[in-house]
């Protein structure tokens, strides 16, 4: 169950919808951990984030879910934006763990997942067959990525190479420049201008070299714990795959196979949208995530048709 200790609210400048968002903490399965929400009605629309990123991932949609009055939260996961660090141990099982205790305290949910996000909605829902979980939408869902990329980071820890780079001498400024032209060109697709401020968002969880390895070591492991993808995962309830066309991490080809594997699951390719379509595009990742909400729930009255 969630509980808040400290409540301040704070309006998103960075959306036209202009609804306020309310910053808490909370604690899930015993992380203590920070939480975006919107307030309003209907099935709650659970938002999670992906690797290295942080709930402000969301704020544009949470806005635009807040001006039609739909309830809707976005946290960080663990170890991640500011959140408490995880457990030594395998990663897989506590984000696992992390998202029950967020279905248990809101269920029945709607949950929206990018990237990392992603393949921990799909295993919620395949955990949570009992209708806790009635909906899921999945932005950019990586482990089924087969490019050359995915199988090398798959062959080994690399743990000497992730040593020495956590122990190189890169001046603050040269890595805070590196970070932010990063964020900007695998968060984005091309042609959209960055929000400096959600870059900058980045280098609160990356202050210096040790902590890039750590990210980039722990990246390794997590894709290292699923080197057949998901499996015999098999899911109960309605199903949107959604994939940025213009993603440099991970190629469309990985959402069309979980579409695949999915069946009755519906497939969006967004023609100019990057790794993160909700940054990109959250007007339009707004109206497929209400669109699927209201198919999910038939009693809803929102949407953003």
């Amino acid at each position: 169950m969630a509980s808040s200790d400290k409540t301040a609210a704070s309006s998103d400048d960075h959306a036209a919808a202009g609804a306020v968002i309310e910053d808490r903490t909370v604690s899930y399965a015993g992380v203590r951990t920070r939480e975006l929400a919107v307030a309003g009605a209907g099935l709650p629309i659970v938002l999670l984030h992906g690797y290295a990123d942080s709930a402000d991932t969301w704020r544009g949609v949470l806005t635009r879910l807040g001006a039609t009055g739909r309830r809707a939260l976005a946290v960080d996961l663990p170890g991640f934006g500011l959140a408490q660090d995880r457990r030594s141990g395998a990663l897989t099982p506590q984000f696992d763990e992390f998202a029950d205790a967020l279905v248990a305290a809101h269920g029945p949910v709607v949950l929206v997942g990018n990237s990392l996000g992603a393949a921990t909605t799909l295993r919620a829902a395949a955990r949570h067959g009992d209708g806790r979980v009635a909906g899921i939408v999945l932005l950019d869902e990586p482990l089924l990525a087969r490019h050359r990329p995915a199988r090398l980071v798959r062959r080994r820890e690399y743990t000497r190479l992730f040593d020495i780079a956590g122990a190189l001498p890169v001046p603050a400024p040269v890595l805070r420049w590196g970070i932010r032209r990063l964020a900007a060109a695998f968060c984005y697709g091309p042609g959209v201008t960055a929000d400096p401020m959600y870059v900058d968002t980045w280098l609160r969880s990356i202050p210096d070299m040790s902590a890039a390895a750590a990210r980039a070591r722990d990246a390794v492991r997590y894709a290292r714990e699923h080197p057949n993808g998901h499996g015999d995962l098999s899911i109960g309830c309605p199903a949107l795959v959604v994939h940025g066309a213009k993603d440099r991490l991970i190629p469309v080809a990985a959402s069309r196979e979980l579409h695949a594997l999915l069946p009755g699951s519906e497939l969006v390719v967004l023609p100019r949208a990057g790794h993160c379509p909700q940054v990109d595009y959250p007007a339009e990742v707004t109206r497929l995530v209400l669109d699927h909400a209201a198919r999910v729930d038939p009693r809803s009255e929102w949407s953003a048709s």
